[in-house]
């Protein structure tokens, strides 16, 4: 019964690209993750300023808002909440430049599933364990 009162983690999956971005979904809930999605950047700012996810899921390249931009956006809404970007071009260049603006990782598509939950596990303990040292400094 404590399972169930156990929250989940909350994934939001952006990508303008719908069978990408239901896939995504499809493959994360039945990996235990509670996911939302969105089809832009615009719509993934909204869920964002009305409830922090626990982590974001981008597709880099979209029309309207790059997800460069989603990320700068982020950041500035919740400084913690780790974005993995994904590809369908391998730039490297495009993702050192996501990683050192505080990206995760940037994959590229098609995407390991195992590979991605694995990324969101770490990048979760990541964040739980700079927390948990920052409040005991404090």
């Amino acid at each position: 019964m404590a399972r169930e009162s156990e929250a989940k983690t909350r994934v939001l999956v952006v990508d303008d690209d719908a069978d990408a971005r239901e896939l995504l979904t499809m493959v994360l809930s039945q990996a235990g993750f509670e996911v939302d999605e969105a089809a832009d950047g615009f719509a993934a700012l909204t869920k964002v300023a009305h409830g922090r996810p626990d982590i974001v899921v981008t597709d880099l390249h979209m029309p309207g808002m790059h997800g460069l931009d989603l990320l700068h956006r982020i950041r500035r809404i919740h400084p913690d909440v780790p974005v993995i970007l994904a590809t369908g071009l391998e730039t490297n260049d495009l993702c050192t430049s996501a990683e050192s603006y505080g990206a995760v990782t940037c994959m590229v598509k098609p995407i390991n599933v195992d590979e991605l939950v694995w990324t969101i596990e770490m990048a979760l303990a990541v964040r739980a364990g700079a927390a948990l040292a920052g409040g005991a400094a404090g």
